[in-house]
């Protein structure tokens, strides 16, 4: 990707000097399991497992949020942000993303005579509180549609070099893509309609189309871009 010299977004935030404190008791177990099984199965292995969970939270056996969350208590670093030169320049490459995610998707909701409300991105180290609870760099980067902010720790693009296999710029970016892809669902009201199917037994369908319909919207900004 050629995106040095790009514009970046003003709707970045760095919170990576903040102080946030988690709790739970699911010790993080499912990302752990993921991790297990993406260094084992590969991306194939990790897709079959989400799927699984998502069928058995639909029968209401497990609570994804639990599973996501770590155990214990633990806070974020406090004080001035300290970064590497490779660090600093992740966090240039993000705000230029996602100022072409903000760029494509004004130019196509303008088409459709609405209006593009751009999500906040999020950039912090370790844990997290956000409207949707406490987040932490085991989930990945998430979108929460309570605060409509997108949260990522730029520690995950080492993961997903190293264990999920997929190095490069590209696919740093498509990341953040599809995160958006869930906030343009909720400004169109697609996550909301799937929210109300939940007790359905078609639901555990509509909740993985969801996410392959992030994926397409992710693919709606590759393209424009």
């Amino acid at each position: 990707m050629q995106w040095k010299g790009r514009r970046g977004s003003n709707n970045v935030e760095d919170r990576r000097s903040s102080t946030a404190r988690v709790g739970g008791s699911g010790g993080g177990i499912g990302v752990n399991l993921i991790m297990m099984i993406a260094s084992k199965f590969g991306i194939k292995g990790v897709v079959v497992a989400i799927i699984g969970v998502v069928i058995l939270w639909g029968l209401g056996v497990v609570d994804p949020s639990q599973l996501l969350q770590g155990g214990g208590s633990t806070s974020a670093p406090s004080g001035p942000v300290v970064e590497s030169a490779e660090e600093k320049e992740l966090y240039e490459f993000v705000s230029v993303v996602l100022a072409g995610t903000e760029e494509v998707w004004t130019e196509e909701f303008a088409r459709h005579g609405l209006k593009y409300v751009p999500p906040k991105l999020i950039v912090y180290r370790g844990v997290v509180q956000t409207a949707c609870g406490g987040g932490s760099a085991a989930m990945g980067p998430f979108y929460c549609p309570g605060d409509e902010k997108v949260y990522i720790d730029l520690k995950f693009y080492d993961e997903l070099a190293k264990t999920f296999r997929a190095p490069g710029d590209f696919a740093q970016a498509y990341v953040i893509a599809h995160e958006i892809g869930h906030h343009v669902q909720k400004l169109l009201g697609t996550s909301a309609k799937v929210s109300a199917m939940r007790g359905r037994p078609d639901y555990n369908q509509y909740s993985v189309r969801l996410e392959l319909q992030a994926d397409y919207l992710a693919g709606v900004w590759a393209n424009h871009s």
